[in-house]
């Protein structure tokens, strides 16, 4: 600070209330304003001018000389004290550094009563103090908010956690981890009781102690706090640990400082199904521990989940077991089936292409064996569709060729039964691209069930059309007893039969229905059924996309496949039941074969093979020892050329296994029991066949 002059600084101090002077480092007083001079008991402020303030400090002299003397040394401000005529009156003195005009040193002086000094200095305190105690208010309450913030994020990401988590041991876990950052607890621990409820099982731990295993891994009910909590079923919540008689650990608990202790039972039910505990170095509030109360409330309705879950699981695992040992049995069942009908398909062939007079009785058993054929092959089929194995080989066809193919099929059961059959389609073609085989199947099984279910003489229709949204539609309708109307919901389920009566005229498996809405589903379709109850007849109606009609076929092609004429053959037939040997040597004999040679195991087919020298050879595949796959490796292997043609017979005919086949070197696959057909259509096969 700078000053012009004595009188300047008179003008300048007289602006303010307190005493004020400028004096000379030597404490020579060269200004002052009214209010110094009054303390210093002069009456005018002029009077102030070249005295000694040392003389007028008095005993108090050396302390006013090294006040100048420090204040000369520093531009802050240097505080002292002095007494101004009478000792009893001590007096605060502020001195500060300042220039002159001319550059010379002054000190400007503020001096004010010792006991003022106190009054503002007691002020001063009390603000301090107001101020701590606000600032300690407000810590206070922000603390507050933080825990009650912390508590409600804590039930909430706990009920986060209990729905969340896919498994009960990640569940309580994080219900621990959140004890830990949410209530500062020093460390959280959740045991589950075992399934004889005498044992406590540590699931999850976090904080101080992450572990699971050692002394408290397990805790029998009864021991030890938490197993008294499990048993009398009660929390035990303390902020005094130290001297706590449940906390046996004493010296643990100094040591690591703990304070609060809080521990509750997990019941579901009535029965203890576990216990959540926590330590805390902190005393825990009745908040918290009220939530800790609720949360042991959702911890055990979890572990309830958890368990009901399990139970569904087992009971669903065992359910797709017996589901899948049923799908076993019923491919087992129908192979099984397959291998007595190859020597009584073969033997009425047989009969067929002789000369017997019971012709009529032959055709009627070959109806009853094919029909016999058609159940296995359905019980197959569902199998295989039950367990995803059906593969469809999907073409454009027409609908009309399907619904005529199926007429053709049950033209006899129709006739036999005095059915009218009426079949209406469109002037158009309708087109579906759809395995042939599989639809046509289809319409089979809703015209054979229409047929049954049907009183002799009925009336039956089949109507083709094709809807404006690009849907072809085929209705199978009949004025037969109808169905149930309780039964409708389930008349595509599996073994569902409408009423039968005692003679059971109306048998059958049950499974063709089932059959007929796996396979429409396949082919991107619907199937449904109405009825008006008993009585009233049924309906049928599938719904299949349609598609554009294909290309016209080759022509010259077509010709050419059929201008072929038979050689003698030599055929060797391998089965280990005798019977299906038997008739397959005598069908191939009357199908025109030169020789027939039958083996009923792999070494006597590999010998028979090596001297007899076939054109055709069939294996079972199920042979005893060596298999049919194996066989056939080693014919194979040991044939000089591959001008044979070497085919698969067996009661498996899914897709896996014609390509098992297929790796093992066979060129076709049968299965059993073969058609009169299939065998002549071997030995027309284009292999042995010249132009």
């Amino acid at each position: 600070m700078r000053i012009l002059t004595p009188e300047s600084f008179e003008k300048f101090a007289n602006a303010f209330r307190d005493a004020l002077l400028l004096v000379a480092p030597d404490g020579t007083i060269h200004a002052g304003n009214q209010q110094a001079a009054t303390a210093i008991g002069v009456v005018d402020q002029t009077q102030l001018r070249h005295r000694d303030l040392a003389e007028v400090a008095g005993e108090s002299a050396p302390r006013l000389k090294e006040l100048l003397r420090l204040a000369r040394r520093t531009s802050d401000e240097t505080i002292g004290a002095i007494d101004l005529g009478d000792p009893s009156l001590s007096h605060r003195v502020i001195a500060r550094r300042i220039t002159g005009a001319d550059e010379r040193i002054f000190l400007m002086l503020r001096i004010e009563p010792q006991h003022i000094a106190t009054r503002q200095f007691a002020a001063l305190n009390e603000k301090f103090d107001q101020l701590n105690r606000e600032i300690a208010r407000r810590r206070a309450a922000e603390l507050q908010l933080r825990t009650e913030r912390d508590v409600a994020e804590f039930g909430r990401d706990i009920g986060i956690a209990l729905v969340q988590s896919r498994r009960l041991d990640e569940a309580l876990m994080r219900c621990t981890e959140l004890m830990v950052s949410r209530l500062n607890a020093a460390f959280a621990r959740i045991w589950l009781a075992d399934e004889e409820q005498t044992e406590l099982i540590l699931i999850a731990s976090s904080g101080l102690y992450t572990h699971v295993d050692g002394q408290h891994s397990r805790i029998r009910f009864g021991d030890y706090k938490i197993g008294r909590i499990a048993q009398r079923q009660r929390s035990h919540v303390t902020n005094r640990v130290i001297g706590d008689a449940e906390v046996h650990d004493q010296e643990w608990a100094k040591r690591e400082g703990m304070i609060a202790f809080a521990g509750y039972p997990l019941i579901d039910d009535g029965v203890t199904v576990g216990v959540m505990a926590m330590f805390a170095r902190h005393p825990i509030g009745e908040s918290v521990t009220a939530l800790l109360a609720t949360v042991a409330n959702g911890v055990a309705l979890r572990i309830r989940k958890q368990s009901i879950e399990d139970g569904l699981a087992r009971q669903t695992e065992a359910l797709r077991e017996a589901d899948r040992r049923k799908d076993e049995f019923l491919a087992m069942l129908s192979h099984e089936l397959r291998n007595p009908l190859v020597p009584v398909r073969s033997g009425l062939d047989l009969l067929v292409l002789s000369d017997s007079d019971h012709q009529d009785a032959i055709r009627m058993m070959q109806r009853q064996v094919e029909h016999l054929v058609r159940l296995v092959d359905d019980l197959l089929d569902v199998s295989r569709i039950m367990r995803g194995k059906v593969e469809l080989r999907r073409e454009r066809v027409q609908v009309a060729q399907l619904v005529e193919h199926a007429r053709d099929m049950l033209r006899h059961t129709i006739d036999q039964a005095g059915h009218q059959l009426t079949i209406r389609l469109p002037e158009q073609p309708v087109w579906v691209e759809a395995d042939p085989v599989r639809l046509t199947q289809v319409i089979e099984n809703l015209l054979k069930n229409a047929c049954k279910y049907t009183d002799h003489g009925g009336k039956l229709s089949i109507t083709v059309t094709k809807q404006d949204d690009d849907q072809a539609l085929i209705r199978v309708q009949d004025n037969g007893v109808g169905i149930e109307i309780d039964l409708l919901p389930q008349v595509f389920e599996l073994f569902t039969q409408s009423t039968r009566t005692l003679e059971r005229s109306q048998g059958g498996l049950g499974i063709g229905l089932t059959l007929v809405k796996n396979l429409v589903e396949m082919h991107g379709g619907t199937v449904s059924v109405t009825s008006d109850g008993l009585g009233t007849g049924s309906t049928f109606t599938v719904r299949l996309p349609c598609c554009h009609a294909p290309c016209e076929p080759d022509e010259a092609a077509v010709r050419s496949t059929a201008n072929v004429i038979s050689c003698p053959l030599r055929v060797l037939a391998v089965d280990d039941n005798r019977a299906a040997r038997l008739m397959l040597e005598k069908i191939f004999e009357k199908l025109g074969a030169e020789e027939v040679a039958t083996a009923e195991d792999g070494p006597s087919a590999l010998e028979a093979f090596s001297t007899f020298r076939p054109n055709l050879v069939l294996l079972d595949i199920g042979l005893p020892g060596m298999d049919g796959y194996e066989l056939a490796r080693r014919i194979r292997q040991s044939a000089t050329d591959d001008s044979f043609l070497l085919v698969a017979l067996t009661g498996y005919g899914q897709h896996e296994d014609r390509q098992k086949s297929k790796l093992a070197g066979f060129d076709d696959h049968l299965v059993k029991p073969p058609s009169i057909d299939q065998l002549r259509q071997l030995l027309s096969h284009p292999r042995f066949n010249r132009s």
